[in-house]
Formats: structure tokens, sequence, C-alpha cells
């Protein structure tokens, strides 16, 4: 006997999924299609006018749907004794369309069009429906229509709230309780003045959602950027000076320090290399070298001053003691060589740098406007570009008193007086490594 084969159980969830699908699709299609609308006719790239101008945009919207919907409404309710209100809210539907037009004459024409035909539309409702009807409700479309104008343009907004509060104020005093309308459709009459409650309520509301949101999203990217520029800015100066920058951004940072210890390091053979390297190549080499020698330096807690060349400075004491800022900078150094020797060079070989260190004063300070820089000067930093320069290749070379501020906790060997240009001679040595380790022979 042959065995049927199982027939899978039919899924009756699957009708339902895809109809949830095709509403989600029609509903993302409508949304796409009116923030393609709010779009219409705005020319400014300023991002404040076209936020504006996009409220108003959407102030225009709202009035032609709720135009539309009284149209169809009152033309089933009685199109005979509501006509005048449906040619009313015909024209005023396609004022509202028009709208958007006015956005290429003026930055704020098109709000004070939008403004003007509320006022007097509402003004013609009133006439034709008398106190009776509620228009004068819709009056309170002035507290949005501060979005229309902003802070910046507050004499228009202004200028509409008094001519809002005006036009109130003469309807109040002379409109009849009932106007022709309501006397044609009295029960009519009643349904309006609860539909322009309701209709009121249901534009502010919309309005300011999307006012809401609109905000949001421009302090999700104001706060994106600021985090951005503060990126950047880290990316400059320390942190204590990037802070003080922020918080005084016209202010002189020039300070003095007494025992910063500075270190130069430079890569050997580099000038007869690079020319024959491609820009491609060079440009990339030397990218990948020193985002690694920041990474160090960030781990070793020493603050990098700048890159000149192939050349790379830094400093360490500016915050700390002699004592901690040198042993940093010695650690930080010895990482250094330790990451040349294990790094390609442009034709292949094996990077050989040469790194001198020395402590003493300096004063440090931000300088330039568009592309300002930190920076350090005195004797402190000219000594240590000797002791660099002086040097010998995969050694670290230091001066007197960086060596005493390293006793202890580091090794050194003395490498006898050296003549250094502009400074006689100088009793220098080698820093080798952590206390304890057997010194390598140079």
């Amino acid at each position: 006997m042959t065995e049927r084969p199982l027939t899978k159980a039919p899924d009756l969830a699957a009708p339902r999924r895809r109809l949830a699908r095709r509403l989600w699709l029609m509903r993302l299609s409508v949304l796409r299609g009116v923030e393609r609308g709010l779009k219409v006719g705005i020319r400014s790239t300023d991002a404040d006018v076209v936020r504006r101008q996009r409220f108003v945009n959407m102030g225009a919207l709202m009035g032609f749907v709720d135009s539309a919907k009284h149209v169809v409404e009152q033309s089933l309710h009685d199109p005979v004794a509501l006509e005048p209100l449906i040619i009313h809210n015909i024209a005023f539907g396609l004022t509202h369309l028009l709208t958007p037009l006015w956005h290429r004459v003026g930055e704020n024409v098109a709000a004070l069009w939008l403004c003007a035909m509320i006022i007097i539309g509402t003004a013609n409702v009133i006439a034709l429906t008398g106190l009776e009807g509620g228009a004068h409700v819709y009056f309170a479309f002035t507290a949005a229509a501060f979005l229309f104008f902003g802070v910046k343009h507050w004499p228009l907004y202004a200028l509409v709230v008094a001519a809002a509060f005006a036009t109130v104020a003469v309807a109040l005093n002379v409109a009849p309780e009932r106007g022709p309308i309501a006397r044609a459709a009295p029960e009519y009459t009643e349904h309006l003045a609860a539909m322009v409650v309701l209709n009121v309520m249901a534009i502010n509301v919309w309005l300011f959602t999307y006012a809401l949101v609109m905000t949001h999203r421009a302090e999700t990217r104001l706060a994106s950027e600021v985090r951005r520029a503060d990126g950047l800015l880290l990316a400059i100066l320390p942190r204590a000076i990037a802070s003080r920058l922020k918080r005084r951004p016209a202010a002189l940072i020039a300070d003095r320090h007494e025992a910063v210890t500075i270190l130069f390091a430079d890569v050997v053979g580099f000038t007869s290399a690079a020319s024959r390297a491609s820009p491609e190549r060079l440009v990339s080499w030397l990218d990948t070298m020193f985002k690694a020698l920041d990474r160090l330096a960030a781990e070793h807690k020493v603050e990098k001053i700048k890159t000149i060349g192939d050349a790379y400075m830094a400093a360490s004491g500016l915050r700390v003691s002699p004592e901690e800022g040198a042993r940093r900078m010695a650690s930080f150094a010895l990482a250094m060589r330790d990451f040349a020797a294990n790094y390609q060079g442009l034709e292949a070989e094996s990077v050989r740098i040469r790194i001198g260190m020395h402590t003493g004063p300096v004063i440090a300070g931000v300088i330039g406007g568009t592309r300002f820089a930190y920076d350090v000067w005195g004797d402190a930093v000219n000594t240590a570009s000797r002791m660099e320069s002086h040097g010998a290749p995969d050694c670290i070379q230091v001066s007197g008193q960086t060596a005493r501020l390293l006793a202890g906790a580091f090794s050194v060997e003395s490498r006898g007086p050296v003549e250094v240009k502009g400074l006689g001679r100088v009793e220098t040595f080698w820093l080798t490594g952590p206390a304890g380790r057997v010194a390598p022979r140079h």
C-alpha cells in the first residue's frame, strides 16, 4: 500500500498579511506623495526659509482638504440652499492650491497670501451664515501662522494677528446672528458650528505635529553635526584646549609650562624613497603610519602636536607632573620604535626611524583663524628636534634632563658628550627600554 504524500496545511493568515502589506505600501506612497507635494514652489536653499515655506504648503494643503470636504458634504446635504457656501468653498480651495506659486515672488509672500485668504474667506462665511455658524473660530489659525513667519519675521506675524483680531472685532459687532444660509438651512448651520470646532482642532493638531516632527529632524541633524564638529575639533586640539575654545571662541589661548617632554621622530631615508613612489602610494603609506602612531599616542596619553612631512611631533606633561609626562613619552617612544620595526617601508624595506626627546619649559597655545592649530614653542622644542636629528636609526636619544626624570622607571645608557648644532657639546643618553632590560649596543 503506497502512502499518500502529506499536503501542506493552507496558510490562513497569508491573505491577511498580503492585505496588510498592500495597505502599508499604500500609506507609504501617500506619505511620499504628500512629502513631495510640500516641496512644490520652493526655490530657496536656506534651511530656515525652506522649513517655513513647507509649513505654509502644509497649511495650504490642509485648507484645500477642508474646503473639498465641505463641498462634498454640502452638495450631499442641500446643494440648492447651500449653493453660496459651495461656490465659496470651491473658490477658497483654489486659492489654497495657488499658494505655493507665490514662493518664487518672495520668501514670505505665500505666507501672507495664505493668511489673507483665510481672513477674507472666513469673513465671507460669517457673512453667509452669521455668528451662529461659528466660522469665527477659524481665526484660531493665528497661533499656527507663527510657523509661517518664525521669530525672524515677527513683525509680519504681528500684522497678521492684528488683521485677524480686527476682523473678529468687526464681525462680532456687525455680523448678524443668522445669515442668509442660516435662515435657508438652519439645521445645517448647527452642524457647521460643530464641524468648525473639529476642523480647527484637526488643522492645528496636524500643523503643530508636523512642526514638532520637522523640529525634531532639524535637532537630530544639528546634534549629528555638533558631534561631527566636536570630533574634528578633538582631532586637532587636546580635549582640555577644545573645551576652553568652545566656551570662549574668541579668547586667546596661551599657557606656559615649566617642564614638558617633547618628542620628534623622523623616517630615515624617506626623501629619496618618496621621490620614487607614486602620489597614491606615498599618501596612503603616510596615512596608515600616522593613524597608527595617533592610536599609540592616545593609548599612552600623550598629545600629538603635528606632523611635518614624514616627521611626527608629540608633547607630554602639559597637564601632569614632569616625571609622569616623561614616562608616558618614553613608553610612547618605545612603542613607536617597535611599530616602525614591523612596518613595511615605501620600497618594501623595513622602516627605520630616529627618535629624540627633551624636557624643558615651553609656551603652548592656539594660533590661526580659518585653520587654527595647537602648537608649542621654546628652546625645549628646538633641543628635542636636535636630539632626533643628531641621533641614530632605530634609536631613541634623550637629553640629560629627560634621562633624570626617567631614572628608576626606564633603562638609559649614556652616549657621552655629543656636539649638537646650536647647543655645543651636550651629554645625551639612549633610551633602551623599561627598567631592568639589558641595553642593546649602539
